[in-house]
């Protein structure tokens, strides 16, 4: 021990081994300061990078207009995507390099050199990172992984961050490879992303969440072998949906999404090209793309660093934050467009003009307009303010379920 309890005079004794009063401790010198190092903040911020608090509810203006990470993966092979994003081209990937380099020349602040602090420090300037040439999959394309090889037999879809390839693997059995572009983006970030991904697909084991089998790397590229679903949900839109059907879709979503915010995961990119659908004795699906789902470790809430614009939620437009709320408000949107054949917010739309319908509640009044009890359970899930809306997936399962068209239909019923 050092220390004691007060003596009786009120007092503490000194420690045990600290020298007599009489023999005063040396003093050594104090150095001077150091300066902070001051990091750049990095060119590209990765989605789920900045959690930071719930921001506050103090409306604030919208977030520009914003090259999105969630270009649905829905482009049938036949259409010509690759003059915008050419799969079987080349990309580029920047290796990552550290931050710049603190140097001290004693008497620089003498001389008048550029200082920090006036210690004397300055920054020198980083040396340009070497960029490396990345060779894009072709079809006939083989990728190599530890357990075997996939070959590329088509181009499923492709996006601004990400391309989708059906492969056939090990044992002849089909796989959706997806692969992370680089997007002229630091290697070290690609990877972070890619590994994120894989982590999230490894823990979330769900019936209605894409499974993964394989993860490797090959040539600087990233890849993610995927179960293979017959087509998105974006293949489904179109004329409007049996109430029947929407529910059943609708159960199977709500059941993947109550899983993921019991394990504390934030989707946020819940649209129909996020939607993939496998057909057995009724439509299965599968929720995919974790590339910008955020994790809220005990939050309420978290800031997005990119945001899907067509489908963000209320909160996002006026105060900037994402939760779990905007998750079911992002399924009401899907279940609108099933039932009525069309978006609540129309494609094409300018962005001020889109800003206004959100944070107008264009989308809630449209979905009232249906007139049915569905369409009123719509509209309850886009309402503007997250209080005002289902807690819960669960909860608006309770509701769904009760619902006449649910009850009495024809369709996927067990019993």
């Amino acid at each position: 021990m050092t220390g004691g309890p007060p003596s009786k005079t009120g007092t503490i004794p000194p420690p045990v081994s600290a020298p007599p009063p009489s023999v005063p401790r040396p003093q050594a010198p104090l150095a001077p300061p150091t300066p902070p190092v001051p990091y750049p903040p990095h060119p590209h911020p990765h989605p789920g990078s900045n959690p930071g608090p719930p921001p506050s509810s103090q409306p604030r203006a919208a977030p520009p207009p914003r090259h999105s990470a969630t270009q649905p993966l829905t482009h049938p092979p036949s259409q010509n995507f690759a003059a915008q994003h050419p799969v079987g081209g080349v990309g580029s990937v920047t290796l990552a390099g550290m931050p710049p380099m603190q140097t001290h020349h004693p008497g620089a602040g003498a001389q008048g050199s550029p200082t920090l602090h006036g210690h004397g420090f300055h920054t020198t300037p980083p040396m340009p990172m070497p960029r490396i040439t990345v060779q894009y999959p072709q079809v006939g394309a083989v990728l190599t992984s530890a357990r075997g090889n996939y070959e590329v037999r088509s181009i499923v879809g492709s996006g601004e961050f990400g391309a989708v390839y059906e492969c056939v693997g090990p044992f002849d059995q089909v796989y959706a490879v997806k692969m992370i572009r680089p997007a002229n983006r630091p290697h070290g970030e690609v990877h972070a992303e890619w590994a994120r991904e894989v982590q999230r697909l490894m823990l979330l084991r769900h019936p209605n969440v894409v499974f993964i089998y394989d993860a490797f790397e090959q040539n600087f590229l990233y890849y993610l072998a995927l179960e293979r679903c017959d087509h998105p949900l974006t293949a489904m839109l179109g004329p409007p949906m049996q109430e029947s059907l929407v529910i059943e879709l609708a159960r199977q979503l709500l059941a993947a999404v109550q899983f993921l915010h019991d394990n504390d995961i934030v989707h946020d990119d819940l649209h129909p090209g996020n939607v993939l659908i496998s057909h057995a004795d009724r439509p299965i699906v599968k929720i995919s793309d974790f590339g910008i789902s955020h994790e809220l470790r005990g939050q309420s809430a978290i800031r997005p660093n990119v945001v899907h614009h067509k489908i963000m939620a209320p909160e996002v437009v006026a105060a900037g934050y994402t939760s779990k709320q905007s998750d079911l408000y992002q399924v009401g949107l899907l279940l609108y467009w099933m039932l009525t054949g069309s978006p609540a917010l129309a494609a094409g739309l300018p962005y001020q003009e889109l800003i206004r319908q959100v944070g107008g509640g264009e989308p809630r009044r449209r979905a009232e307009q249906i007139g049915t009890p569905l369409g009123h359970l719509i509209a309850k899930m886009l309402r503007r303010r997250e209080a005002y809306r289902y807690t819960s997936a669960r909860e608006v399962w309770a509701d769904l379920r009760a619902l006449p068209a649910w009850q009495n239909r024809d369709l996927f019923r067990d019993t």
